[in-house]
């Protein structure tokens, strides 16, 4: 037997919602204050050309070349989700930062586009991932 759903509270007198904080692109790493606003877009060039990656999601990226069966620029539409492209590689961009702070205590200058041609993992989130 189903019980009967209780009411949805209305609007009125409730908890006031707090604001968020607004993402910083300055990270502090052991005192060290590391700002990435100002690095360009990375870029993947696994078909030998050098081509922008895309913008994933509120963060991240996803390459404009790689998928499951074919390397193209840019990603195919995909035909069961109207405005979105088919399934490639994507990097979040918690990995994208960790990415930069290691390049950079390497010394590479981030003033150019990273490649990620070479950093894409070979398991978990930025792999190929398929949309369902």
């Amino acid at each position: 037997m189903k019980k009967p759903s209780l009411p949805k509270k209305g609007k009125g007198p409730s908890i006031p919602e707090t604001k968020r904080e607004k993402k910083n692109p300055n990270i502090n790493l052991d005192g060290t204050k590391f700002d990435f606003s100002g690095v360009p877009s990375p870029i993947c060039s696994c078909t030998g050309v050098a081509r922008v990656c895309y913008k994933w999601g509120a963060s991240g990226w996803q390459s404009s070349c790689c998928t499951i069966n074919i390397s193209e620029c840019p990603l195919p539409m995909s035909p069961t989700r109207p405005g979105a492209r088919v399934a490639g590689r994507k990097m979040s961009n918690g990995a994208y930062f960790k990415l930069l702070l290691r390049l950079a205590a390497e010394g590479y200058d981030l003033s150019h586009p990273v490649d990620l041609k070479d950093h894409w993992a070979r398991h978990g989130t930025n792999k190929f991932v398929t949309i369902k």
